[in-house]
């Protein structure tokens, strides 16, 4: 039975170096929150702060799932009744993925994705430190509402998103370390709301912040409303998002429906 409401608590966070002092800041967080949420969302390199000029030592850091970052994590979900949308550097024998986790209230792991577009633009290289994911998961149920991941570059390519939406997602996590430069609130924020609208989804985005990165997490309706809005510091936000208002916008705006597929089908169903 599909549920009708979520509680969201989304987290921005400024991880350091060190990813002990990143994993004990999520667990605090999960702790801090217990039951009057039903799924925390952590973004992008909260295991370990990107440093392009140490690649050897970032990869080093990978774990499998198995490993004590995730094992910690999901230890501290049964214990506080919550859920957690997480991510880190996942071990393979080549370079590591970027790969998130959804770990449910009993401490298991019921949906991953590992990021398929690789942030290679400007002074950046992420292929030089990840291998890129091949796959498109099935949407996977967060607290009985059908969802989606997403990491950082992936939401320039709007494909991802309508693929989830045919598929049944209602929310989208995205998970970030978007950084800052000319434009990049604006092209955040602009992109963010465009999936949510063209897809009729919300969007619960979690942002690595500080000085080099834009910050700004923010939580959106269907219909590109901002629900909440973070500012560029270490924080949380939260809400409590309606399901009816998926079906209410569908229903209104019906752009799944008047999809011109004797034109193109680029839905990946």
């Amino acid at each position: 039975m599909l549920q009708d409401k979520i509680r969201v608590k989304v987290f921005q966070m400024q991880s350091s170096d060190t990813p002990e002092e990143n994993l004990e800041w999520i667990l605090e967080g999960i702790r801090n929150t217990g039951k009057d949420q039903d799924v925390c969302v952590f973004p992008e390199y909260s295991m370990l702060h990107p440093d392009y000029s140490r690649t050897d030592r970032y990869i080093s850091c990978a774990e499998k799932t198995g490993g004590n970052f995730i094992s910690s994590i999901s230890a501290q979900c049964r214990e506080s009744g919550v859920g957690a949308i997480v991510n880190f550097i996942e071990k393979t024998y080549g370079k590591p993925y970027n790969t998130s986790l959804s770990i449910n209230s009993m401490g298991i792991i019921n949906g991953r994705y590992s990021k398929a577009h690789l942030f290679d633009a400007g002074k950046y290289a992420e292929s030089s430190i990840h291998s890129q994911g091949n796959a498109i998961p099935e949407p996977f149920g967060v607290s009985g509402i059908d969802s989606g991941i997403e990491i950082c570059y992936d939401i320039r390519f709007p494909e991802l998103s309508r693929i989830y939406a045919m598929r049944g997602a209602r929310i989208i996590y995205i998970q970030a370390g978007f950084y800052a430069g000319n434009m990049k609130y604006e092209t955040w924020k602009t992109l963010l709301t465009a999936r949510a609208m063209e897809n009729g989804v919300f969007i619960a985005a979690s942002a690595q912040c500080g000085e080099e990165f834009v910050g700004h997490s923010m939580i959106i309706g269907p219909d590109g409303r901002i629900i909440s809005e973070a500012g560029n510091e270490p924080c949380s936000i939260s809400a409590e998002l309606d399901m009816n208002d998926v079906e209410e916008y569908r229903n209104n705006i019906r752009v799944l429906d008047h999809r011109r597929l004797d034109l193109y089908d680029v839905s990946g169903i």
